[in-house]
């Protein structure tokens, strides 16, 4: 009986997209005071998302509708991530690309996870930013020289910020149950390729818990690793 070609990561990957192909999963984002203005209300959005999917070729599935502010708080951003890594889509249509990262270096982080998997990510205003794995608009791979010059220099003054704290005594943040081992063993998930989304189920899945005893959430996830490792969310 012939071995199957590729590696196990191949063919994994292969599987997921032929699962997927031709489906997309929308993402649509508004500011609590922006959500009536400028044409940037959420079911504007919907409507524009699946637009620009049909004339693109796909089939949107579903739409995930998120209401925040600034750049934080985007666990329906991780959760769409989620679906397309567990094969139910091959990529992401949203409104613009200030939309779908957490600035430059979370956006560079999403263009990574995009090509080392093979999603398709379409833009309502930029068009096609990568197709099957590949990065095809220019913008977007300057942007992604910009998000890793950006993590190395974030990573350059968190550390030196760091050091001059505990150089003064300063004890830094509110350490969770096992802070120490659950924040290493997230920075390691993190570093193998998972993400923040995959990285938050294996710890819950393993019985770690928050300073309240809590299960933890996407953002906790998030912070903990930029607290004790930003080098691995920059990977």
């Amino acid at each position: 009986m012939a071995r199957p070609r590729g590696s196990k990561k191949q063919r994994e990957l292969q599987q997921r997209l032929a699962m997927g192909a031709g489906k997309m999963i929308g993402y649509a984002r508004v500011s609590t005071e922006g959500q009536g203005e400028n044409g940037h209300s959420l079911a504007g959005q919907q409507d524009r998302l699946r637009e620009t999917a049909e004339r693109a070729g796909f089939e949107v599935i579903d739409v995930v509708a998120e209401v925040g502010s600034g750049t934080k708080d985007r666990d329906g951003l991780e959760a769409v991530q989620a679906r397309i890594d567990a094969g139910e889509a091959e990529g992401i249509v949203f409104a613009k690309l200030d939309r779908l990262g957490r600035g430059l270096v979370g956006l560079g982080r999403l263009l990574r996870w995009a090509t080392e998997n093979g999603v398709t990510l379409l833009s309502v205003t930029e068009g096609m930013v990568a197709q099957g794995g590949e990065v095809v608009n220019e913008a977007a791979e300057v942007l992604v020289g910009l998000a890793a010059w950006q993590a190395r220099y974030i990573s350059k003054r968190t550390k030196e910020g760091l050091a001059a704290a505990r150089a003064k005594g300063v004890r830094l943040g509110r350490p969770a149950v096992n802070s120490e081992t659950a924040g290493a063993r997230a920075a390691e998930l993190r570093r193998s390729g998972l993400t923040i989304a995959k990285v938050t189920e294996a710890l819950n899945a393993e019985g770690f818990q928050t300073a309240r005893g809590n299960p933890f959430a996407v953002s906790t996830v998030y912070e903990t690793i930029r607290r004790i490792d930003p080098e691995a969310l920059a990977g």
